[in-house]
């Protein structure tokens, strides 16, 4: 496990040592921009945006679906992705950890699944006429953990602050058509790793 991971992970636990409250046990939609920060090198930082919803199982535990969309710059990597744009594109499913009483901040705790969907457009590279290339990043899933705040504006408004560790490795596939020697093509993978911040807001009903 990479440094990063185990302080965001500590962040994560860290709240559990403060006496705070959670907010009343009811749904809630929310929307949010942020920015993400992927672990893989050649994959820029980017804009991010997201919204989705929570429903209450119990007293404490709430089931959350998260949909979430950026688009990242790639820089080419041998042996790796090219240079241009790869959109990434999770859905998330967590269970999302409060505690009891209504507070005018209320910490939380979460983890899960998700699906991670992209796509990935090649720019500009250079090769001989006879040769065209095209590289392909798969679907698939992923988990994630993370923590958030929410701040109580009103009876059914708050603003919420939080901070998501997206893990997933997507298998990737460059295909070389050579109008001399026909199709072929190479396998590698790409990490996918991410870390989100989202600041936004939730209506309560």
């Amino acid at each position: 496990m990479s440094a990063k991971k185990i302080w965001f992970l500590f962040l994560c636990l860290s709240f559990l040592a403060f006496p705070w409250s959670s907010p009343a046990q009811i749904a809630n939609f929310h929307a949010n921009p942020g920015v993400a920060i992927p672990e893989y090198k050649s994959i820029l930082l980017a804009f991010e945006s997201g919204f989705g919803f929570s429903i209450p199982l119990t007293k404490k535990i709430f089931l959350s679906i998260n949909f979430s969309h950026w688009k990242s710059r790639v820089k080419e990597k041998e042996g790796g992705l090219l240079n241009g744009k790869l959109s990434i594109t999770p859905f998330f499913l967590s269970l999302q950890f409060k505690l009891r009483e209504k507070s005018q901040i209320n910490p939380y705790l979460f983890l899960g699944a998700n699906l991670v969907v992209t796509k990935f457009k090649i720019g500009e590279y250079i090769t001989i006429p006879e040769v065209t290339l095209n590289q392909k990043v798969r679907n698939g899933p992923g988990l994630h953990f993370g923590t958030g705040s929410d701040f109580s504006l009103t009876e059914n408004l708050a603003l919420f602050a939080e901070g998501i560790y997206l893990i997933r490795k997507a298998e990737a596939e460059k295909t070389i058509t050579d109008m001399n020697f026909g199709v072929s093509t190479e396998e590698f993978s790409v990490s996918l790793d991410s870390l989100i911040f989202q600041i936004g807001i939730k209506y309560f009903f």
